[in-house]
């Protein structure tokens, strides 16, 4: 969904079957689940959202790397 390059600085995201990328927003990236319309915040100073959790990975691969889990809240 979102991969920056360090070196270039240049910002790459696409949106897919289940989320929606907001670019345009004064906050930063986003991310809105299609499902539940509820919103993943990427940024690393706030909290990623109702029903989500973001845990770093630690790598030699990569400067940073991120996996975000949000749990929809399917109504029955």
């Amino acid at each position: 969904m979102s991969f920056y390059n360090w070196d270039s600085h240049i910002a790459v995201c696409n949106s897919t079957p289940n989320y929606q990328v907001i670019a345009d927003n004064p906050e930063g990236l986003l991310f809105k689940y299609k499902r539940d319309r509820k919103i993943l915040n990427v940024d690393p100073k706030t909290l990623p959202g109702d029903n989500s959790t973001r845990t770093p990975i630690q790598t030699e691969l990569y400067i940073q790397a991120v996996i975000f889990d949000h749990i929809s809240r399917r109504k029955t």
